[in-house]
């Protein structure tokens, strides 16, 4: 019965608005597909140079490339948990940052949790900003009321 309904109902768009929207819809994908082809040439020539320092990392340097990648993928896992600190609201990040470490996966081998992890880290960074801007905002505060109630003295 509903394919009935379809087949008789009247449209109430014209078939040459149709056609522009999906003309226009359509050039604009084709504007997206270009700048995400040359943004993928520029990407790849980012990776090349990344690569080849890496290369001259380990032959110059001697440092060796197991390594380095380890190091560099800890750091953007630790970029991630900082930007996880980021989300959790200015009045929670105590509370996070106590049960980051308390469910954290990684125990020391004698089954105690770490000192601290690195969430702990990212959550007690973002804990000491929260602090230095509100004490940054209450200076202000203080500030302010000093000279409007030295304005009233005069």
């Amino acid at each position: 019965m509903s394919d009935l309904r379809t087949e008789f109902r009247n449209t109430a768009f014209a078939d040459d608005d149709f056609r522009q929207v999906l003309g226009e819809i359509e050039e604009m994908d084709a504007e997206a597909e270009t700048i995400m082809a040359s943004a993928r040439g520029k990407v790849q020539g980012i990776r090349k140079r990344q690569k080849n320092r890496k290369k001259i990392a380990k032959s110059e340097l001697g440092i060796p490339g197991d390594v380095l990648n380890a190091v560099l993928k800890q750091r953007k896992l630790e970029t991630q948990l900082k930007r996880i600190s980021e989300e959790v609201a200015d009045e929670l990040i105590e509370l996070y940052e106590d049960c980051s470490g308390q469910f954290s996966l990684f125990a020391s081998a004698d089954g105690e949790a770490p000192a601290e992890t690195a969430a702990q880290a990212a959550a007690r960074q973002r804990k000491a900003e929260i602090a230095a801007v509100s004490e940054r905002e209450q200076a202000e505060g203080a500030a302010a009321l000093d000279e409007l109630s030295g304005d009233k003295v005069h």
